[in-house]
């Protein structure tokens, strides 16, 4: 399981972004270094929350809320939604 990263990785941060400059990256990665616990799940659930609208503005909009869903955890997963479709229950529907 897992995947081969990319040797091109900047010194010392762990990241690979290769339209970054070393120097942006570098204090993109102290920044994020520098935060606490509770501000580093802040910015993973902001990201994932943008992630999510991103995907949701993208589907069709004629698709049913539970065919949105579905398709919301196919692109967010890259698998196949393991829950039958009929099944889905949807707290936020969007």
């Amino acid at each position: 399981m897992g995947r081969e990263t990319s040797t091109h990785r900047y010194a010392n941060t762990g990241y690979s972004m290769k339209d970054t400059s070393p120097e942006v990256n570098d204090m993109i990665y102290k920044h994020v270094m520098s935060l606490t616990p509770e501000g580093k799940l802040a910015m993973g659930i902001s990201m994932l929350s943008t992630a999510r609208t991103m995907i949701l503005d993208s589907l069709p909009k004629e698709l049913s809320p539970a065919a949105r869903m579905k398709a919301l955890f196919e692109k967010l997963y890259g698998i196949p939604c393991p829950v039958p479709f009929d099944r889905l229950k949807l707290a936020h529907p969007n």
